[in-house]
C-alpha cells in the first residue's frame, strides 16, 4: 500500500506545473484545489498512535439535525474515491450530502503495518499467527471515544446516521467492531472481509454470537451490506490471479455470503450481501464504495425495528449475578470465590445462573476483555487445582 495520503496527492496535482510554466501561472495553479472543501490533519491516539485524518464537507448550512457522516477506512488511497462517490449520490435527490471521515496514516509511517495491527481482532494473549496484527480492540476504542468526539466538535454531524466502509482487512474490521459494539455505527459497509483470518475468528461462536445480547439490551439497530468480487473465489479470464489456490482456500466470497445470512437472522439487524460480477480483490474497491454508498442513502432505508428486550432474570440462588463493570472491579481470587460458590449449586440452579452471567458478560464486555476473563479462569482453577464445570 503506497503511504503517501491520497489527499496529499489531490492537493500536489493542483500545483503540479512543468519547470518551464511562468511564474503567473505557478501562483494560479497555487490558489486552485482539485479536492474543494476538504481538509486533513493529524491525530495521536492516547494510545501513542498517530493518524491522518481526513474530512470532506457539504457547501451550505447543515440541516438542523446535523449532516450524515461517512467514515472510511484505508483513507490513504481511499479517501478520494468515497468522495467523489459521496458527490456524485448528492446529485440525486432526495439524496442527503455528507460530511466524509478518512482514517488512514502519515506520510512517514508504513501504512501496511499500522493498518495490519489495527484493523484485525486478536484471539488471546498468545502471540497472533500474523505478527503485528491484533490491535482491533485499541484502534475500536479509539474511533469511539476520541476520534467521533473530535468530529463532532468539528463539524455538525447527526449521531444518528453514520456510516462505516472498510474494505479486506478493513471489513474484516467493520464486522468485528459490529458484533462488539452494535450502536457505534448505523450503517456497516464490509466490502471483502478478511472472514479468512486467524482461522476464521470473526465466525467463532465467543465472538459473533455477542450481538444478539447487546442488541437486546441496547435497542441498537444497525443496516450491513456485506460485498465481495465475482474473481476472489473463482478464475478471472482476463487478469489470472497466480494467488488463486490460495484465494480459493480463504472462500472470500462463500464466507462473505454466509456472515451475511448469519447478521440477517438477528434481530434489530437488517443484513444483505452483494456479488459484485467482473471484480478481483482490488478491482473491487470503487464497485464496493458505489454499492455501499447507494445501501446508505437509499432514501426509502429505514433502520429495522430493535430486539425484543430480554425477559427480566428471576434467580432461583441467592447469589446476585453481577453486571459486567461490578465483576471487572472484583480481584481474581474474588470472581474465582463466586464461580465456586455456584459450582457448588444444584445443577439446574447452576445453569441458569451461569447463562444470565454469561449474557451479562456479552451484554457489558466486548469480546476482548471477556476472553482475558477466560484465561483467567483457567488459571484460577488451575493455581488451585479445581475442575472447570462453568
Amino acid at each position: 500500500m503506497k503511504t503517501r495520503t491520497a489527499l496529499g496527492i489531490l492537493f500536489a496535482a493542483a500545483v503540479t506545473v512543468t519547470a518551464a510554466a511562468p511564474a503567473e501561472a505557478l501562483a494560479q495553479a497555487a490558489q486552485v484545489s482539485v479536492l474543494p472543501d476538504a481538509t486533513a490533519w493529524e491525530m495521536t491516539s492516547k494510545a501513542g498512535h498517530r493518524y491522518q485524518i481526513f474530512a470532506a464537507w457539504p457547501k451550505g448550512e447543515a440541516p438542523a439535525g446535523g449532516w450524515p457522516v461517512v467514515y472510511v477506512l484505508d483513507a490513504n488511497i481511499m479517501f478520494g474515491t468515497m468522495v467523489d462517490a459521496v458527490h456524485a449520490m448528492e446529485r440525486r435527490q432526495p439524496s442527503q450530502p455528507a460530511v466524509i471521515i478518512g482514517i488512514g496514516y502519515p506520510q512517514d509511517l508504513d501504512a501496511r503495518i499500522e493498518r495490519a495491527r489495527d484493523l484485525t481482532a486478536r484471539l488471546g494473549t498468545p502471540e497472533p499467527t500474523l505478527p503485528g496484527t491484533g490491535g482491533a480492540e485499541g484502534f475500536a476504542d479509539f474511533v469511539e471515544s476520541e476520534l467521533k468526539p473530535a468530529i463532532a466538535a468539528r463539524f455538525r454531524v447527526d449521531p444518528a446516521r453514520e456510516t462505516i466502509f472498510g474494505h479486506s482487512y478493513g471489513g474484516h474490521f467493520v464486522l468485528y467492531t459490529l458484533v462488539n459494539r452494535p450502536g457505534l455505527f448505523d450503517n456497516w459497509i464490509a466490502a471483502s472481509p478478511s472472514l479468512w483470518f486467524e482461522n476464521r475468528l470473526l465466525a467463532s461462536h465467543n465472538v459473533r454470537d455477542r450481538i444478539g445480547p447487546k442488541l437486546a439490551a441496547s435497542g441498537a439497530t444497525g443496516r450491513v451490506l456485506i460485498t465481495a468480487g465475482e474473481y476472489e473465489q473463482g478464475v478471472d479470464p482476463d487478469f489470472p490471479n497466480p494467488r488463486l489456490p490460495e484465494m480459493m482456500e480463504r472462500k472470500m466470497v462463500d464466507n462473505a455470503r454466509e456472515y451475511a445470512e448469519f447478521l440477517a437472522a438477528q434481530p434489530g439487524i437488517e443484513a444483505r450481501f452483494d456479488k459484485l460480477a467482473g471484480e478481483d480483490h482490488g478491482s473491487v474497491i470503487p464497485a464496493a464504495i458505489t454499492r455501499g454508498i447507494r445501501f446508505a442513502f437509499a432514501p426509502g432505508a429505514k433502520q429495522p425495528a430493535p430486539a425484543p428486550k430480554p425477559v427480566p432474570f428471576k434467580n432461583p440462588t441467592r447469589y446476585k449475578v453481577p453486571d459486567a463493570a461490578t465483576y471487572l472491579k472484583m480481584t481474581p481470587e474474588a470472581r474465582y470465590d463466586l464461580r465456586i460458590k455456584v459450582r457448588r449449586l444444584p445443577e439446574t440452579q447452576r445453569k441458569a445462573w451461569v447463562a444470565e452471567f454469561e449474557r451479562s458478560l456479552q451484554t457489558g464486555l466486548t469480546y476482548w476483555p471477556n476472553r482475558l476473563l477466560a484465561e483467567e479462569r483457567v488459571e484460577m482453577d488451575r493455581k488451585h487445582g479445581t475442575a472447570p464445570v462453568d
